[in-house]
């Protein structure tokens, strides 16, 4: 299929493929410099590129239609003049035989129609054809600025690289170049008026950008249709120029507490306070306003930092001496000169949001503000009426997700996730702005390459092709002109092949998928759905046909019966090979399984079991395959009759099950599958979740798969009733099924009936254990005669009856009902309380003082009170968290002293809770010892056993009871040989010594050695 990116507003097409193996662009203009040189480009690029696109890697030479000899370019207007009005619309017709026409009102316009024509070439085995010619595109942009900014300051690029990224900007019709030139990290520039400001502020002499480049890089820019916009970040990010003017500057190099001062080091602004600094500005301005043709200049102006200012001596001498005066108030007069400056040399100023939402200072009308906080700032700037760019930096910046480049204890990045190029795809500038008249004032988007961690040698992987993303929906908008709001789904294939195209033209674009996946996506799934509105042109082929709107095949909207393979043009042919392919074992069991079933009618429920079919299928060699559940993924009746002509096709032959037979079978199957998984009565643990099979193509397509493509099988869970997918329906059961309440409370009354009945045993063990020590206490003493000598009987059980027992499981149950009742009645109580106390100790808290060192202290907007979570706040950035002022350290320092004291009384309170659990079980232990000693049982004794008594301690009765104990119990080892851990195995032998120290006489007592007598 002929794509174009980006997509274009209109965009029809044909079904003839046409051949073009030298097309000539010839334009009407030729005194324009930037149109011919435009002209020849494209002339070359053309016949040096030969881009198959993956999906048609395996692709034979396709039968062509015509030839396309050249390209007429008619531009309607001598303006060259490139600025934020420019006109870039054009109007492309590409014929299936003879000359192609491109028409624009400007230059520019011819430039966006020409790069598309480009797009339209496909080579196969050394022929350059356009495929589904005839070709009309009517195309022009929805945002007028449409951008990439790219820092050279944290890292330096050359100009070679720069010229690159223009012309992949050229590729994706983006037409601005945000030049964030200088930061405090270096300044590599050229300067003749401040020629030091160079000399030591560049990385080094082959690291700067003199006057020369930067013209070069301006006139390259310009015949490519692209606005180099640069920026001058003032006041604050101006480090590097104390390094050649200290004395105009504050705070420069705040170390270690550098946080307190700057966004990140080094720390430096320029002195609001003295004139020598607004001087320096003003003369900044002058001289790049010059250097830079472009009607705007942007003053940058973001993440000003006020405790520079007010801990610096010039600024406290300033404002004793005038008492209206404020930090505030001078950062407004600094603004107000600087743009000033810039109108004066008849340019338009523009600057990040922070000038206008965070500053006392009211930027003049024609002001731009680029938005980069959060997607809130536009519809806020618009309404404010200002000119808006959207550049938020939770969708649009692309340094995002590589970690922290400066400390680095989490592994995080501050705007972390990684943006992907689906991220950037769905998210809408004019999401939130509703009113048509503030919808105007957004003018653009850009996406945001910081270089902290990016240079020459990953330039290309991070910009491309995410930044194709941005330009798509910049150039076309979020949905079509029909209203239809396309998803990255839709335009995944699309994406892939420029992302090829782009790799094949020289750009290190990273890939997206593995190669293979390249022909998984149906072009056809695409196409219906990405956009593209199919025309009703005659086709080109001697039989005279028409080829009428399109199918998913591309041909005719009528039933695939009535057409041959004669009439199918290359494309249809490679289409329907494919879906033959993926069908081939299905329909070859459709036929098998379903040539003797006769009329429904006559058809049993039990024939039509999955078993009788998967038996049949066997026996006819499908390898059991095909089964009702596979036959009823057609949801309507032109799906079954587009297959059964697809398999006539194939096989000669139609299958004899009408839509009707198949519909009544699927019921028939639908009723005995409910019958047979739903009424076991051996257990719900051997029934089987009943399927649910009917999915139509939105439904697949939202499961990520493509109707007759892939197949899925959602399965019931029968303990929560939700529909899984059949295969996690084993992961869902064992972890995430959400149990009904009736039955998480049945399976609490079962664990606690179990629970009883352990304990009742427990009981009559232990009154067992007892009974025996009593009666070798007695025989020993002679008060046990024989009627006390138990006789071993047991009881005789009482008889319970039938309705007996039933009252009492009656009387049970209630009883537990209302136990549960008051339980959730408590649980519930207990709920409240716990919210009520923690609303009373927020509100304690928020009336507390402020502790800058333990809390976040970020105040969002002006007005606002500061946030009061802890230092590891979320909600607020680690750039907004260290520019708070007041804290006693930097920020990093305090947050990480923080973690260390939360893991430090994590690890103190596990440590409790370990030498408890050890302490308890070493009682237990020893507990369990004794008693077996003593009784002979299973170490079951009761708590009273154990109670002291002085008139026993030490006596020879005592004595004796111990060691009659001993003799009569059976033998049983100090400490058993066992497979455990070394740990498990020195506390058995600890208890055992314990034990043996326990039976040994204490000095001084008369009483014989137990262990010696036995």
């Amino acid at each position: 299929m002929a794509w174009v990116w980006p997509l274009p507003r209109v965009f029809e097409t044909g079904n003839d493929t046409t051949a073009a193996p030298q097309p000539t662009i010839i334009a009407n203009y030729a005194t324009s410099a930037l149109l011919s040189d435009a002209v020849k480009r494209y002339n070359d690029l053309i016949s040096r590129e030969a881009f198959t696109p993956p999906a048609d890697y395996n692709r034979g030479k396709p039968n062509t239609s015509g030839n396309l000899s050249k390209l007429q370019v008619k531009v309607a207007s001598s303006d060259e003049t490139l600025s934020l009005e420019t006109d870039e619309s054009y109007t492309l017709d590409v014929p299936v035989s003879g000359e192609a026409t491109l028409s624009a009102n400007t230059v520019y316009g011819a430039i966006r129609g020409l790069e598309s024509f480009s797009q339209l070439f496909m080579s196969y085995e050394g022929t350059r054809v356009v495929r589904n010619t005839p070709v009309h595109i009517e195309d022009k942009p929805v945002l007028a600025h449409r951008g990439i900014m790219l820092d050279t300051a944290r890292n330096y690029y050359p100009v070679k690289d720069i010229k690159r990224t223009l012309d992949a900007m050229s590729y994706n019709k983006l037409n601005v170049l945000h030049w964030h030139i200088v930061d405090s990290q270096s300044w590599p520039v050229e300067s003749k008026t401040y020629p030091d400001l160079q000399k030591n502020g560049a990385y080094g002499a082959d690291m700067q950008y003199s006057y020369a480049d930067v013209k070069d890089i301006i006139q390259y820019a310009k015949g490519r249709g692209i606005r180099v916009i640069p920026e001058f970040d003032m006041p604050g990010h101006m480090f590097i120029v104390g390094e050649t003017y200290p004395g105009i500057m504050s705070c420069m190099n705040k170390q270690p507490n550098w946080d307190q001062y700057a966004a990140e080091p080094p720390s430096g602004q320029l002195n609001i306070a003295d004139p020598a600094a607004t001087e320096f500005a003003v003369g900044v301005i002058n001289e790049y306003t010059k250097l830079f043709t472009d009607e705007v200049f942007n003053l940058g102006g973001d993440e000003v930092n006020r405790k520079c200012w007010e801990e610096d001596s010039k600024v406290k001498e300033y404002l004793s001496k005038n008492a209206n005066a404020t930090v505030e108030t001078l950062l407004a007069e600094f603004y107000t000169q600087v743009h000033a400056a810039v109108k004066k040399q008849k340019k338009v100023g523009m600057s990040w949001e922070e000038t206008l939402f965070h500053s006392e200072y009211t930027p003049p009308k024609d002001t731009i503000i680029q938005t980069w906080i959060d997607e809130q700032s536009i519809p806020k700037t618009v309404a404010k009426g200002y000119r808006s760019i959207a550049s938020p930096s939770s969708s649009y910046y692309l340094d995002c997700g590589h970690g922290s480049w400066l400390t680095n204890y989490d592994g995080n990045s501050w705007c972390d996730p990684f943006k992907t190029w689906m991220h950037i795809y769905n998210f809408d500038p004019f999401a939130n702005v509703t009113d048509s008249e503030q919808r105007k004032l957004i003018v653009g988007a850009e996406v945001a390459l910081w270089s902290e961690q990016s240079d020459t040698v990953t330039l290309d992987k991070y910009l491309w092709p995410r930044a194709a993303a941005m330009a798509e929906t910049a150039w076309t908008g979020k949905a079509n002109a029909d209203g239809h709001v396309r998803t990255t789904a839709e335009v995944t294939q699309r994406m892939h092949d420029q992302r090829f195209r782009m790799v094949g033209r020289g750009i290190g674009a990273e890939p997206l998928q593995p190669l293979c996946f390249e022909d998984l996506i149906d072009e056809s799934q695409t196409m219906s759905s990405g956009g593209h509105r199919t025309n009703e042109f005659r086709r080109g082929h001697s039989n005279g046909s028409n080829g009428g709107g399109s199918n998913e095949l591309g041909g005719s909207s009528s039933s695939m019966a009535n057409i041959s393979l004669e009439s199918l043009t290359d494309e249809q042919r490679r289409t329907l090979r494919r879906r033959i392919e993926t069908l081939k074992g299905l329909e070859q069991g459709i036929i098998k399984a379903t040539a003797g079933w006769g009329k429904a009618e006559d058809v049993e429920i039990e024939e039509l079991s999955e078993d009788h079919v998967r038996k049949t299928c066997r026996r006819l060699g499908v390898d059991g395959s095909v089964s009702i559940n596979a036959l009823s993924v057609f949801g309507k009746e032109g799906d079954w009759r587009q297959v059964g002509a697809e398999a006539a096709e194939q096989f000669g032959r139609a299958p004899q099950l009408t839509w009707e037979m198949l519909k009544k079978a699927v019921a028939e199957e639908d009723k005995y599958q409910s019958k047979k998984n739903w009424s076991s009565t051996k257990g719900r643990g051997n029934r089987k979740a009943p399927v649910a099979r009917r999915l139509d193509a939105e439904a697949l397509k939202k499961l990520g798969v493509y109707p007759l493509l892939q197949f899925v099988t959602l399965s019931q869970c029968d303990t929560c009733g939700r529909q899984v997918n059949a295969q996690y329906l084993k992961e869902h059961q064992e972890i995430n099924c959400e149990v009904p309440l009736a039955k998480r409370e049945d399976k609490r009354a079962a664990v606690q009936r179990a629970k009883e009945k352990e304990d009742r045993d427990t009981q009559k063990a232990t009154k067992n254990t007892k009974d025996a020590v009593s009666a070798g206490v007695k025989r020993q003493a002679g008060e046990m005669d024989d009627s006390d000598e138990p006789d071993g009987q047991p009881a005789k059980a009482v008889k319970i009856t039938k309705k007996e027992r039933l009252r009492l499981e009656k009387e049970r149950r209630e009883k537990e009902r209302l136990e549960r009742k008051e339980k959730q009645r408590l649980e519930k109580e207990r709920k409240k309380r716990e919210r009520e106390e923690k609303r009373e100790r927020e509100q304690a808290k928020a009336r507390l003082p402020l502790d800058l060192d333990k809390q976040c202290g970020v105040v969002s907007e002006p007005g606002a009170s500061p946030c009061t979570r802890s230092l590891t706040c979320k909600t607020h950035s680690m750039a907004m968290k260290r520019g708070v002022r007041g804290r006693s350290n930097m920020f990093d320092a305090l947050l990480q002293a923080h973690l260390a004291k939360s893991r430090s009384a994590a690890a103190a309170k596990n440590a409790a809770s370990r030498n408890a659990a050890a302490k308890s079980s070493n009682a237990a232990a020893v507990r369990n010892a004794t008693a077996i000693a003593l009784g002979g049982g299973d170490g079951a004794l009761d708590e009273s056993f154990f109670e002291e008594s002085d008139q026993d301690r030490g006596s020879d009765s005592e004595a004796e009871m111990v060691i009659d104990g001993i003799k009569c119990s059976r033998g049983r080892p100090m400490a058993v040989r066992m497979s455990t851990l070394p740990r498990r195995r020195h506390h058995y032998l600890r208890v055992r010594d314990l034990f043996y120290d326990a039976l040994r006489p204490s000095v001084g007592s008369d009483a014989p050695d137990a262990l010696a007598t036995s």
